[in-house]
């Protein structure tokens, strides 16, 4: 597909637009692995005028615009009328691509098609599992929060328990006060029975997390106080490490980076051993972000709080790109070398390690 040019067979084709930007990582993806599989090619080719728009700029910036788009990669497909046919996106292997194309030629599974069906009034159980379940929808949060609602009410206690159900509700991305989220929250010992405790927990703080991002954009302090309140109502036995996640989370939105820095302190010296997420990920923004050499150096204790509970090669790179900003060189290069030495045991590629100790010795 070449940027703003059709391929494929003229004639009453559907059309496949695909909009990326160059600081999209699965697009590279995308680009590199999938659209010149034989197969995707075939049944593009054979189906479909095909053409792409980098978002950023020119026409691909009024079709996001017009489009809503949110997240990329996307994919829509139009009739050759231009009548939005299906809309579906992220990364994902050749196989799925082809269904998405498939899917829009399908008036049971086209995105539009499913949409038309729900303002003309289908509320059946059926029909709004599928509708909520179509990849499209994600590009519109506040419809789905709403079927996504609306199905939940058509199941009664006992059927929320099975596992197509629990799976449902595990697999959508809403906001924290939808029917779906509040029910994951509410009901963690039959998601961690299904999906394991490491992954009940990461989807609990990206959605508690997420919550807070919004409140902190918003220098919204009550709101934080009312976000807190629900979760000591939801989750009873874990409500202070979220308390204070969603604290934590809600300073980073706004960059206030002591008061984040004292708050991420306080919150790894509880609950390090089961976030460490949320400790490596504070000390690379504040790399990254700030340049206050007393406020980097109180984050040396963040990271090594994550490398006591998990002595990574990640982890060990973090500390030693932090060092180096501090200006702590020989400190630095021996935890690189360390991150280094643990790659090359392992088989993985040495080359972030490499890269930061040829910068360090410069």
């Amino acid at each position: 597909m070449g940027a703003g040019a059709g391929h494929g067979q003229k004639g009453a084709q559907a059309h496949f637009f695909y909009a990326w930007s160059p600081s999209c990582g699965p697009c590279v993806g995308m680009s590199r692995d999938v659209f010149p599989d034989s197969a995707v090619a075939r049944y593009y080719n054979a189906h479909f005028v095909s053409y792409k728009a980098n978002i950023d700029e020119g026409e691909g910036k009024l079709l996001a615009a017009r489009y809503g788009i949110q997240s990329l990669p996307a994919y829509l497909y139009f009739t050759a009328e231009g009548k939005p046919l299906h809309r579906s996106g992220n990364g994902k292997p050749a196989a799925e691509f082809i269904q998405d194309g498939k899917d829009a030629l399908d008036p049971s599974k086209a995105y539009f098609a499913l949409k038309d069906r729900y303002a003309a009034g289908d509320r059946t159980a059926p029909f709004l599992y599928a509708f909520s379940s179509a990849p499209g929808i994600m590009q519109e949060q506040a419809l789905l929060n709403q079927v996504t609602g609306e199905y939940l009410k058509t199941q009664s206690a006992k059927e929320m328990t099975s596992r197509r159900n629990l799976e449902y509700v595990f697999n959508q991305y809403v906001a924290y006060e939808s029917p779906a989220s509040q029910y994951f929250l509410q009901h963690q010992p039959a998601f961690v029975a299904q999906f394991g405790q490491e992954a009940v927990a990461k989807k609990s703080r990206n959605i508690i997390s997420n919550a807070a991002h919004t409140l902190g954009e918003k220098n919204d302090l009550v709101g934080l106080g009312n976000l807190q309140k629900s979760i000591a109502r939801l989750l009873p036995t874990q409500a202070k490490q979220w308390q204070e996640l969603a604290q934590v989370q809600y300073l980073l939105r706004q960059r206030n980076w002591p008061a984040y820095v004292d708050a991420t302190l306080a919150y790894g010296k509880e609950f390090a051993p089961q976030d460490t997420y949320t400790l490596y990920e504070a000390t690379a923004f504040l790399t990254a972000f700030v340049n206050d050499k007393a406020l980097l150096a109180k984050a040396d204790p963040i990271i090594q709080q994550v490398i006591a509970a998990e002595r990574s090669e990640l982890n060990l790179l973090t500390r030693a790109k932090l060092l180096h900003k501090l200006g702590k060189d020989t400190e630095a290069a021996t935890v690189a070398t360390e991150a280094l030495a643990l790659a090359t045991k392992a088989g993985t590629s040495p080359e972030d390690a490499t890269a930061l100790l040829a910068e360090i010795r410069k």
